[in-house]
């Protein structure tokens, strides 16, 4: 029987081999979590990924200040994807590869996060997408990429189709989009909805480039049309110009705008022209909302960045500091002996959880990984977004396929 001195030897073998083990997970110490990040924070997005990266930031500092998670404070590491997939992909190499990041918390619009999906997927490596609607985030299922304060473009479909029609009583829609990987999505959804569900087609599409600042060709073919509704899905600089041009041509037609419309940067930049336009709403309550969470909210977001511009908090900014507390819950769940499998189970786990009334509930399942459902639906009064008093009839069925 072997001694004392040979047990202690191949016990402390086993201590130290189990050390090793549990200190190889990529990305987590004995104190931090480093946690990767991208998004655009230069180019024409730059809007989406600086109130992306600035919203996280202001959530992990609340969570480390909390304690952090299972004694371990959340390090957070930011590359800028300029709103390019290339870009986008090597961001994510470099996080990953370089960085040693155990995760990653993607703040880009749809444009660049799907220069990174097949790579994130080789990885193993968890995503989870905060802002992009693009449908290869969550179809095909994979079990490390998960969707959170955004939905997928299908939903965007189904629920824009059932407002132009019902509440906006428009039988010929006008589809005016943009030709990057959003603004497409958003289109294509649309007309596939408007077909799918109330055999309508619409009566003209046309696309445009980001960055235009002439869309007299596209609103001329839409004049032509005489459609009842147009519906526009691009940037809000964009949007702006168009129905200011829009309004200058003589067309009277209201306005269907794409989610990352309905913000107050929209209204900026639209003035009066925006006026009576309608869209859908990410998060339950819009930076400047009388809300008094939404006001405490937007005070410590100030306490933080106080030296920002007219313009922020933008939705983004509330998005990703949602999100960022559903990926620390995720990671709390998981306990302290961490593993990507373990945070994959833990996310699975999470039922309606929002941080607080800024945020719609997220929900995730072992089936499928899309967070969120519900959006809000306004308009334009006054020179602000209100919530309307519509709610979609029809079932989704988006979650069909995955069951």
């Amino acid at each position: 029987m072997p001694g004392k001195g040979f047990r202690a030897l191949v016990l402390g073998l086993l201590i130290a081999t189990g050390a090793a083990s549990a200190a190889a997970e990529q990305g987590v110490s004995a104190d931090a979590i480093d946690i990767g990040a991208f998004g655009p924070i230069t180019g024409p997005a730059a809007y989406i990924g600086l109130g992306g990266r600035d919203g996280a930031n202001l959530a992990i500092k609340e969570i480390n200040a909390a304690g952090g998670i299972n004694g371990r404070k959340i390090k957070m590491h930011f590359e800028d994807d300029g709103h390019s997939p290339t870009k986008a992909l090597a961001a994510a190499k470099k996080l990953i590869d370089e960085n040693r990041v155990f995760a990653i918390f993607c703040v880009a619009g749809s444009n660049g996060t799907t220069g990174t999906i097949d790579f994130m997927k080789e990885s193993g490596r968890v995503m989870f997408v905060s802002f992009a609607s693009a449908p290869a985030v969550t179809w095909p299922f994979a079990r490390n990429l998960f969707r959170g304060g955004t939905t997928e473009v299908p939903r965007y479909g189904e629920l824009y189709a059932e407002f132009i029609v019902d509440r906006m009583k428009a039988q010929k829609v006008a589809i005016m989009n943009g030709r990057e990987e959003y603004p497409k999505n958003e289109g294509d959804a649309l007309t596939k909805q408007l077909q799918g569900w109330f055999n309508i087609t619409p009566v003209v599409r046309a696309e445009f480039n980001i960055g235009d600042k002439d869309f007299t060709s596209q609103l001329l073919k839409v004049q032509q049309a005489q459609p009842q509704a147009i519906a526009f899905f691009g940037n809000p600089a964009e949007a702006a110009i168009a129905m200011r041009q829009a309004s200058e041509l003589g067309l009277t037609q209201p306005f269907f705008v794409g989610t990352t419309m309905v913000d107050q940067n929209f209204l900026t930049a639209a003035k009066h022209s925006a006026e009576g336009a309608s869209g859908f709403a990410l998060v339950p309550l819009l930076p400047g909302s009388d809300d008094q969470t939404l006001r405490t909210w937007e005070k410590n977001w100030k306490q933080e960045y106080p030296n920002l511009p007219v313009g922020r908090p933008n939705i983004f900014d509330l998005l990703s500091y949602a999100d960022t507390y559903v990926l620390a819950e995720g990671l709390k769940r998981a306990g302290p002996d961490l593993s990507t499998g373990k945070l994959v189970d833990a996310l699975e786990t999470i039922s309606e959880y929002r941080v607080s009334g800024v945020a719609t509930p997220r929900t995730f399942t072992r089936k499928h990984h899309i967070g969120n459902l519900r959006l809000v639906a306004m308009q334009v009064k006054n020179g602000q977004w209100v919530p309307v008093d519509w709610e979609g009839k029809r079932p989704s069925d988006i979650l069909n396929r995955y069951q």
